[in-house]
């Protein structure tokens, strides 16, 4: 009997409710065929999750059954009304067929993988296992594709492929605005980003199959394609931005939404997407044998020369702004601190009541009234309510005034360093 064989008749068995565990055990015994799954795999049932890699033994199986059979029975024997053997049988022998599939699945994966590196006609192919690969496929003297991978590793996941052209790395310039949210650091590291899911396989190798065809067949529509439109849609998109305030952008699920910004946000936002674009100019500059290239850094240039008087008299005018606020809490200030004691102060003595009405039987410790605490609190202190309401008060005052300078300052720091930016690059 196959491996295969051998799986679909151990399914068969979990779903028989005449089988019992013991004659699974002794079919996992008998069973030379299951053998082949003892291993240690990196097998990703989904390519974004966390701890997808797994050790299959069947020795282990048939203690772990043994064990959850005398659990069974234990527990059973305690509550036999709440326990009920013929459902748990059940429901474990589901368990045992699920994970034997999965086992089954890497296995079956794992053969197919030797088959496909030492079959010379494969260039490349598609796969599933955890942690970090990035093979480098040669497949023209001028073009090679490398596959970044990283799964199962949750929020770290990716997978990218990344295309080279005469040893010049191909990236996605057009990203940096065609996301609201997009990173520097992240765009450069591949020339298209794919979902973590494993249709997207399909996708990853037809970018690059494509990408390659073009590379040999027409020089010049490569370079038109994957450098000039790059290029062209991030600065007529800088161009656009500096004009408008009503954007739409792109989500990572590839939906178009709509933003209105206004105020120091618009600035801000401007400021960070037309200064953020001076990084990719040291990148547009290895396609300078490209005709096209010095105008898009000519005009990602002027783009910068105008955003810049912008920036500095914004900086100056939420200086202003943190400047008056600043006042606002100072003359405050006192007054939050002295209703700040006074609330110790009250907090204090209802800890010391709450203790004395402990002690002489009024409040029980298990379970503390806070209605009775409260009521006999109030009733030594008649004046803490009108207290609490002014100090409530005065507290959110206090604190809207500070969030306020954070935010505003947070705001300038980040426009300031946009202009920094600016001036080092015109320092160059």
């Amino acid at each position: 009997m196959s491996l295969h064989e051998v799986i679909d008749k151990f399914c068969a068995m979990c779903d028989s409710p005449s089988i019992s565990l013991q004659d699974i055990i002794n079919f996992i015994k008998s069973s030379v065929e299951l053998n082949k799954l003892n291993s240690i795999y990196k097998y990703c049932t989904t390519l974004y999750g966390t701890y997808q890699g797994f050790l299959a033994n069947n020795q282990d199986v048939i203690k772990e059954i043994i064990t959850v059979q005398n659990i069974m029975l234990l527990n059973y024997q305690k509550n036999p009304e709440k326990h009920c053997i013929k459902k748990a049988v059940k429901d474990y022998k589901e368990e045992l067929k699920l994970r034997y599939i999965l086992w089954n699945k890497a296995y079956s994966i794992y053969e197919t993988y030797l088959l496909c590196t030492f079959n010379l006609d494969i260039l490349t192919f598609s796969h599933r296992e955890e942690g970090w690969s990035n093979p480098v496929y040669q497949l023209t003297p001028n073009f090679s594709v490398e596959i970044k991978t990283n799964f199962g590793f949750g929020s770290t996941s990716y997978f990218y492929t990344k295309l080279k052209y005469k040893n010049i790395e191909i990236t996605p310039f057009s990203e940096w605005i065609k996301y609201e949210k997009a990173n520097f650091s992240e765009i450069i590291r591949y020339s298209k980003s794919h979902r973590l899911s494993n249709e997207y396989w399909q996708e990853a190798m037809e970018f690059s199959r494509d990408a390659c065809d073009i590379s040999l067949t027409d020089e010049e529509l490569f370079i038109e394609k994957y450098v000039i439109a790059e290029c062209e849609k991030m600065v007529s998109g800088l161009e656009m931005i500096l004009n408008e305030d009503v954007f739409k952008f792109m989500n990572y699920e590839e939906n178009l939404y709509q933003v209105n910004k206004e105020g120091h946000a618009l600035v801000e936002f401007r400021g960070e997407k037309v200064s953020g674009a001076l990084d990719f100019i040291s990148l547009i500059l290895e396609f300078e044998n490209i005709a096209l290239i010095k105008s898009f850094i000519q005009r990602i240039e002027e783009c910068n020369k105008k955003i810049q008087p912008i920036l500095l008299n914004e900086s100056k005018l939420i200086l202003k702004k943190i400047d008056k606020l600043k006042i606002d809490k100072s003359l405050l200030q006192n007054q939050y601190d002295a209703l700040i004691t006074k609330n110790n102060f009250y907090d204090q003595k209802k800890v010391e009541l709450q203790a004395h009405m402990l002690s002489n039987g009024k409040l029980v410790k298990t379970y503390i009234d806070k209605v009775k605490l409260n009521s006999a609190f109030n009733s030594i202190y008649p004046h803490f309510e009108l207290f609490r309401e002014e100090f409530k008060k005065i507290s959110a005052n206090y604190r809207i005034l500070c969030e306020q300078i954070h935010n505003f300052m947070t705001v300038r720091n980040k426009i300031v360093s946009y202009n920094n930016k600016i001036v080092i690059y015109n320092r160059k």
